[in-house]
């Protein structure tokens, strides 16, 4: 089994699985019977112990030899005990391990990777392998290897938003992957967007140089971005736009600022909701056709929205943790 199949099916079992991952994975899976086949016995044997093998071609006594029952259920009562409590952590930080085959050694060796996810409301800084720091924002997930040694790069999946001061390595490349996107850089400080539920992502660089490309596109050429480049990639229609922003907003949101630019009230809602953990129930309709241009700087919620409301002319009604919007004009 190729090691990134063997790491994607990882990930669905332990349900940190990503947009890119399940692709991946589903396309696998399509390619012929044997593939669902093996797919299954490990699907039994992660259910019956908790564990899975270390690769494709080691076998596992548990599937020849299926356990007593009290240890089956020993192992399931186990299993689910580790579940709920990952469940009730607000910040979870697990471990994966898969197969990987290094081209200069003839034996395998695991590698393992590291997982954050953040909940809203929360905003977690982290120092990577490399010492490169990464401040996740609110509602993201991030993963990489625990260590980046022996690597051709040094490789990040993120899905949310994050800023990333990378370290200097030009023989090791840092390469985000977040949605359809690909960011490449050596050394500098970026901020990327690119949450699951969104119709964008963006890249914007506070220093240095990044190259931007489509993920799966390792031929293709990079769009270059300097310091105050923004590129936006339009998940429906594949089309990338640049424009230029002030350096000092590039990563406002680490000191509680909230900026838009020509962003729609969906966007802002949603931004809103991961920041200070509500839900907004609203007509989208309503706001057709309206874009928001305006930055908050570390403002109450109240606040925000009045300003919002008298912009946008909506009231809002504050039921618990559910914001109920009503009102507002198309602005077609």
């Amino acid at each position: 089994m190729e090691d990134q199949i063997w790491n994607n099916i990882v990930k669905r079992l332990t349900n940190v699985e990503t947009e890119f991952s399940k692709a991946e994975l589903d396309n696998w899976l399509s390619e012929n019977s044997e593939n669902v086949k093996l797919f299954k016995e490990t699907v039994t044997l992660w259910h019956l112990t908790g564990s899975l093998p270390a690769s494709k071609n080691q076998k596992s006594e548990y599937l020849i030899h299926p356990i007593a029952e009290k240890d089956r259920r020993k192992a399931f009562r186990t299993l689910m005990r580790y579940s709920i409590a990952a469940s009730l952590a607000v910040i979870t930080s697990l471990t994966i391990f898969h197969l990987l085959k290094s081209p200069a050694e003839s034996e395998n060796q695991t590698v393992a990777y590291t997982y954050h996810k953040t909940a809203n409301g929360k905003i977690i800084k982290l120092v990577l392998p490399d010492s490169s720091i990464v401040w996740l924002n609110s509602g993201s997930e991030i993963s990489y290897p625990k260590v980046f040694t022996g690597q051709k790069t040094r490789a990040i999946e993120l899905n949310g938003e994050a800023f990333f001061e990378v370290t200097h390595n030009q023989k090791q490349p840092f390469v985000v992957q977040s949605g359809k996107i690909k960011t490449v850089v050596y050394g500098t400080s970026f901020n990327v967007v690119s949450y699951q539920d969104s119709k964008q992502s963006s890249v914007t660089v506070k220093t240095g140089k990044v190259g931007v490309l489509l993920a799966g596109d390792s031929l293709g050429k990079p769009t270059m971005l300097m310091p105050g480049n923004r590129l936006v990639y339009h998940n429906g229609n594949g089309k990338m736009e640049q424009s230029n922003v002030e350096t000092g907003d590039v990563a406002s949101w680490l000191n509680g600022d909230l900026v838009f630019d020509q962003a729609t009230p969906a966007e802002v809602f949603a931004t809103l909701a991961r920041r200070f953990d509500i839900e907004f129930k609203y007509k989208e309709t309503d706001f057709e056709g309206c874009k928001l241009t305006a930055k908050f700087p570390n403002q109450h919620f109240k606040v925000i929205m009045k300003t919002l409301g008298n912009s946008l002319d909506f009231k809002f009604n504050e039921q618990g943790r559910t914001i109920e919007i009503t009102g507002g004009k198309p602005c077609r």
